[in-house]
């Protein structure tokens, strides 16, 4: 019976360690590392949702059919949108100086 717990306990173990190290995921990851990934994910979805805002607001123009209140409602979500670039823009460059810095300072405490 505790054989069988004991497979039972490890069954796929083998094969999980074996995955991870084919993602590479057994190397250990640094604080700023992952945080710099974590950002990067986020703003490249928000990169995508950028996009979609830009197709739909190209659609809702093209489809307006000369309608005045359609096109200013096309303008403004483009115009809104490109605001938002501007933004996310902004704060992946406040967020990547922030990440360097901490990057640099913890680098020295690191080997002290």
């Amino acid at each position: 019976m505790a054989d069988m717990q004991k497979l039972a306990q490890n069954f796929g173990a083998d094969k999980l360690l074996d995955v991870a190290e084919a993602a590479n995921l057994n190397s250990p990851t640094t604080l700023p590392e992952l945080i710099g990934n974590l950002v990067r994910t986020f703003i490249g979805l928000l990169g995508i949702v950028f996009m979609v805002l830009i197709i739909y607001a190209g659609y809702l123009w093209l489809t307006a059919q000369g309608d005045d209140a359609k096109v200013k409602h096309a303008k403004e979500l483009l115009k809104n949108a490109v605001i938002g670039l501007i933004i996310i823009s902004a704060a992946y460059a406040i967020a990547a100086f922030v990440l360097n810095a901490v990057a640099r300072t913890a680098a020295p405490a690191a080997g002290a």
